[in-house]
């Protein structure tokens, strides 16, 4: 009954590790107060994660001017390719990724990934050799779209060229992901990383698993609920 799975990325396939030195060691490098320049990079969230500001070269750049600080583009570039490689240390594969990927496209399924994500989340993502486990990879920044609008949705299900209803979705719930995913047909699978939003999560959620090993009955489970729910129907 489903042709394709759609993945979330972070708190999900990929984790962050406590303690990543990044952001530290760009505002030591180029004169940034760390403690007012932060404050001032996170309120660009969302307008780099939907390609409003076109990267994090960008965003260091706006986000250090509204301190007061002018930061010629080549010297943000050449902090950010410096110190990328402990931000990509900064984060792991979920042990169970990369099995449950293998195990999904061995049985047949088309997969794609839809996050909410800038340049450099994409970096991590190539860095961390997950894109030769997606058939399509939908990035908000490149669609100008962020979950849980249905244009980011539908435009993995395009490109994979099966409907909603053929797909699901597994994430970690957050931004209303999984209601988002609902919305274009999708069933959606919670995993419950006992993360702030997960509460809310679990009542968008048509199965809730404590980790990823359990997709494949999941996904089993919800094909049987389709199929009995069909042949009420007729």
């Amino acid at each position: 009954m489903y042709q394709g799975v759609c993945f979330d990325l972070f708190s999900t396939l990929v984790h962050r590790v406590p303690g990543n030195p990044f952001f530290r060691d760009v505002a030591k490098g180029l004169g940034l107060d760390l403690d007012v320049w932060r404050p001032a990079y996170d309120k660009l969230h969302d307008e780099t994660m939907e390609g409003v500001v076109p990267g994090i070269v960008e965003r260091i750049s706006l986000s250090a001017k509204a301190t007061g600080v002018h930061l010629s583009p080549d010297a943000v570039r050449t902090s950010v390719e410096r110190n990328f490689p402990s931000m990509v240390a900064g984060f792991e594969v979920d042990p169970q990724s990369l099995p449950l990927l293998k195990q999904l496209r061995e049985q047949g399924l088309s997969l794609a990934l839809v996050s909410n994500a800038s340049d450099h989340a994409e970096w991590i993502f190539d860095r961390l050799g997950l894109r030769e486990y997606f058939d399509v990879t939908v990035f908000s920044h490149r669609v100008k779209r962020l979950k849980p609008h249905p244009d980011i949705y539908l435009h993995a299900t395009d490109q994979l060229g099966i409907s909603g209803t053929s797909c699901a979705f597994i994430g970690d719930g957050q931004h209303h992901e999984l209601a988002g995913a609902r919305g274009v047909g999708m069933a959606s699978i919670l995993i419950d990383r006992r993360l702030a939003h997960s509460d809310s999560a679990r009542e968008e959620a048509d199965i809730v698993l404590d980790d990823l090993a359990g997709v494949p009955d999941a996904l089993d489970e919800l094909t049987a609920k389709r199929r009995a729910w069909l042949m009420n129907q007729n």
